[in-house]
């Protein structure tokens, strides 16, 4: 039974998605899991627990403005805030605007600024951070599947028979996934977990078996596999003739480079590998769970394909035999792909390049023909460059911090600090990116708002507010509908969150993402099914799954170089603009590290806990070093920390299919302070 004082929500942090039931009292704010939820089925981890206490902190209530970033800020009202904005949009051409948006926004925040930009606009000009996290795994899942969206669902954890990780470190990034992993574990010893990562993580520690694998020769170890599988006569032969195209070619391309060198250019023992061509062999359950490790590489979509290859060449694609199932980084970034925020897409999984997706789009917004445009827009790393280039010059960019997310930390500062960019940030706390904006608009946070997202397994849930917005600040759902109607846009004269979402759903009709049949206040919904593709008829042209030939890479570092991995600590989120305010959040976490294998510290005459000085061609970085269990040759260091913001070393390089950035494999010198 539920307390009267309950509401419902989501969890404002990672792509699980955990339903969420808050109690408000006199006593404060208490947060449990929500039980009656069939995703996550009431269980949550630590940093939503917390996340309550620092609702409060360091909010912004009041737009501020200037028009130098030169000047101090002043604060203005909404009225002339929206003002200035509107002035702005319609003072330059629309090839000179650019709006960043987020995988934090809720379902209905991005349909509008979808609306807003890609209808009434006309331009594609826009992105998300989702290009950072999850654009490899959705171009390949397009080129394999024929669509967005992830095949499988939670439940596949609870009766698989084996669990193969590759490239994520769940046990920090999806902890909840990684507590119904072992409670599989727990509960069937039998079950095998086996971790490929070149970082042995927490998640790697608590499996069966880890491979630490080079950075960069994830697609040599894909083909490898997929090769010994074919000679060894184990590919269900039979699902890819009636269920697939492109083996042959594949195949000719895995084959190319016999298995015992393949592994060896992997830094892998043949033992480790043929454990894992024999499991791809056998009649098991095979549920292989994948995040950034695969995604953020210059050849992540490659990766990707890869990986999937092995369970199209073995029959997995159902709840039987096993199948491929992709996590999201964000909490709503599936949502905001579903509405088509991505520099391609329009609603409900269409593309701005097919005449008649634009045609839909038009009708439904009451625009003419021919106001979408055809053209792809450039994605967040190119606008950087047209910003330093003076082609764009107003970038809007809406609840993310991109100064400490994007590649190239000097670079995107130099951009973000041009005198001719209007820079706008929509946020609820001054962000590292806000304090070079010159218009700041003060948003609602987690609580306080209306609307649903979308998780990994492409659940849909209500988010609802427990506690007011700070006077003085506006919704992200509010502020661009005054945006609009100060621009003389009709269609935006919206309340609710309802009526936006009723609005959106009926371009999802007859979509794979179907939901036009949902009602809002009980939405609670997978769309899709528990599985995707269980009549084995895919959404391709030919209905039929795609092989994709993958070439092998392997790592070559020169003398005295390391590859620098990047990612989150276990309990911090946003950058830290939220979670650094949390003691509880913070313990053991208060600084920035340099994770490093001990003996190649000592070879360098340094110990733990000394500053270790990080260099490449694009700056320097000082951390103190922790000890760790890595391939040899790798180092690892979170992001997120301004005092030490790990992604001035990352140059801006880019999977040339799906443009994501390689956060994952910068190379780096190191030497003592």
């Amino acid at each position: 039974m539920k307390a009267n004082n309950s509401t419902d929500t989501g969890c404002p942090f990672c792509g699980t998605g955990c339903a969420l039931s808050v109690e408000c009292s006199d006593k404060g704010i208490r947060v449990k899991g929500d039980k009656s939820n069939p995703s996550t089925l009431g269980d949550l981890c630590f940093k939503p627990i917390q996340m309550a206490k620092a609702l409060d902190t360091n909010r912004l209530t009041t737009p501020l403005y200037r028009s130098r970033k030169t000047d101090p800020f002043r604060e203005i009202s909404w009225e002339e805030a929206i003002c200035v904005l509107a002035d702005q949009i319609k003072s330059l051409p629309r090839e000179a605007l650019y709006f960043y948006l987020s995988g934090q926004l809720l379902t209905e925040e991005s349909y509008l600024f979808t609306k807003l930009i890609k209808g009434y606009l006309g331009t594609n000009n826009v992105d998300a951070n989702s290009r950072l996290c999850m654009a490899s795994a959705v171009v390949a899942h397009k080129m394999a599947f024929g669509s967005d969206g992830a095949v499988g669902n939670y439940a596949d954890i609870d009766d698989a028979d084996v669990i193969l990780i590759s490239g994520s470190n769940p046990a920090w990034a999806h902890p909840i996934l990684h507590r119904r992993i072992m409670a599989r574990k727990k509960s069937h010893p039998e079950t095998q977990i086996i971790v490929i990562d070149p970082i042995r993580t927490e998640t790697a520690e608590k499996a069966d078996l880890w491979l630490g694998l080079r950075s960069g020769s994830d697609t040599m170890l894909y083909n490898a596999l997929l090769g010994e599988l074919y000679r060894r006569e184990t590919c269900d032969l039979d699902f890819i003739d009636r269920c697939s195209e492109g083996f042959e070619l594949t195949l000719t391309e895995a084959l190319k480079i016999p298995f015992s060198d393949a592994i060896a250019l992997c830094g892998l023992s043949l033992k480790d590998a043929s454990t894992l061509v024999e499991l791809f062999g056998s009649n098991k359950k095979i549920l292989g769970l994948w995040c950034q490790g695969l995604n953020q590489a210059v050849d992540g979509v490659m990766r990707n394909l890869g990986f999937i290859n092995l369970f199209l060449a073995t029959g997995r694609i159902n709840h039987n035999k096993g199948l491929p199932f992709s996590l999201t980084g964000q909490p709503n970034a599936m949502g905001g792909r579903e509405v088509g925020y991505l520099s391609n897409g329009l609603p409900g999984y269409r593309d701005v390049r097919n005449s008649q997706h634009r045609n839909e789009c038009e009708h439904h917004w009451n625009l003419p023909s021919d106001t979408i445009s055809s053209e792809v827009g450039i994605t967040i790393t190119d606008a950087i460059e047209e910003i330093l280039h003076n082609e764009i010059r107003l970038l809007w960019v809406a609840c993310t911090n991109p100064l400490l997310t994007l590649p190239d930390v000097s670079k995107t500062r130099s951009a973000l600090l041009q005198n001719d960019l209007f820079l706008v940030v929509q946020d609820c706390v001054l962000s590292e990116t806000a304090a070079l904006a010159n218009l700041i608009l003060p948003s609602a946070a987690w609580g306080e708002k209306e609307g649903s997202m979308t998780n990994s397994e492409r659940f849909i849930k209500r988010v609802r507010a427990f506690k007011p917005i700070p006077e003085g600040a506006k919704s992200d759902m509010s502020i661009v509908c005054d945006v609009a109607k100060a621009l003389r846009f009709s269609g935006f004269d919206f309340t609710e969150a309802a009526e936006v979402y009723h609005e959106y759903q009926m371009l999802t009709k007859s979509r794979l993402c179907d939901q036009s049949t949902q009602e809002y206040e009980t939405l609670s919904y997978q769309w899709g099914g528990e599985r995707l593709y269980t009549d084995e008829v895919f959404a391709t042209a030919s209905h039929k799954a795609q092989f994709h030939p993958i070439v092998s890479s392997s790592l070559h570092l020169n003398k005295d170089e390391f590859v620098l991995i990047t990612g989150r600590t276990k309990q911090q989120w946003h950058t830290m603009t939220r979670t650094g305010h949390i003691p509880e959040l913070l313990k053991n976490e208060e600084e920035p590290y340099l994770l490093i294998n001990e003996s190649e510290a000592n070879e360098r005459g340094m110990r733990e806990g000394d500053i270790a000085v990080l260099s490449n061609e694009l700056g320097s970085i000082h951390l103190p070093i922790r000890f760790g269990t890595l391939a040899i040759g790798h180092v690892f260091a979170p992001f997120g920390y301004p005092q030490a913001p790990i992604n001035t070393l990352v140059p801006t390089l880019n999977d040339p299919l799906s443009f994501q950035s390689a956060l994952k494999s910068a190379r780096v010198q190191i030497r003592p302070r």
